[in-house]
């Protein structure tokens, strides 16, 4: 039933544009994102990817699957599970068209990415490949990443193909008001990371903070004394006392010796 619940509120968003039914099935499922697969003479190999912002439908993008190859047809080794993708979009269709723009947003979301300048490539070990070839075609293509010694300081990278393998025809999309879209690319002052005096974060979010301390005179400085120190120096001095009382009494009796002679 939930499978008939969830087509419905689809092609209700879709027809009617009316998205209440969508948003309160995904309320109960506490989720945001959502791919949602269908088959009929009329779309045939259906998939709608969507998101929706403080419950109100984002984006829906609608397209046809016209080739599908599964991971069981690659012989490569497996991505271990939990293992966070490297995303890669090729062709200019991404900056040409404002609505594949979005749909290259929407894809950075859904995969739970970032964009970066620079990655370690230690830790690069999959790869997911989308490529715009034409303004209604895409192409999506998953990679292992095998590293290999070059003779230079940068390893040779060479992908290989771990499936799944997709071929996505673009059909039909639904995308929110400019002011919805404005409201949902607001940060929270509570994720904001605020500029504090002499506390810096690195790359990976950690917290660096700068100590500024007057000239310090280390001789000046109170230095807190061994006790072992100690009692070496009162045995030390005890030592020297008895030393000076057997000498004192040795003179005292060749004075006697003296006297009585």
């Amino acid at each position: 039933s939930s499978g008939i619940n969830a087509e419905k509120a689809v092609v209700s968003t879709q027809s009617t544009g009316d998205s209440a039914p969508l948003c309160e099935l995904l309320k109960k499922k506490d989720a945001s994102l959502f791919v949602f697969g269908s088959h009929n003479k009329k779309r045939p190999h259906n998939l709608v990817f969507g998101r929706t912002f403080d419950g109100q439908v984002l984006d829906m993008i609608e397209f046809g699957v016209t080739s599908f190859k599964k991971l069981s047809q690659f012989k490569s080794t497996k991505v271990p599970l939990g293992a966070k993708p490297c995303l890669i979009f090729n062709g200019d269709v991404f900056e040409k068209f404002p609505d594949w723009g979005i749909i290259q947003n929407f894809f950075c979301d859904f995969f739970c990415t970032t964009k970066t300048s620079s990655i370690n490539l230690q830790g690069l070990e999959y790869v997911i490949s989308l490529s715009a070839v034409e303004p209604d075609l895409l192409l999506l293509r998953s990679y292992e990443v095998n590293m290999k010694k070059s003779g230079m300081d940068s390893p040779y990278v060479e992908l290989v193909e771990i499936g799944v393998s997709l071929d996505l025809k673009l059909r039909r999309t639904h995308f929110a008001p400019p002011d919805l879209r404005k409201q949902s690319l607001k940060i929270p002052k509570a994720a904001k990371i605020g500029k504090t005096k002499n506390i810096t974060h690195d790359m990976a979010g950690s917290k660096l903070a700068t100590v500024h301390m007057t000239k310090q005179n280390i001789a000046e400085m109170p230095q807190s004394k061994m006790k072992g120190s100690k009692s070496k120096r009162k045995e030390g001095d005890e030592n020297g006392k008895v030393k000076k009382a057997k000498v004192d009494e040795s003179n005292l009796d060749t004075e006697n010796d003296m006297d009585t002679s």
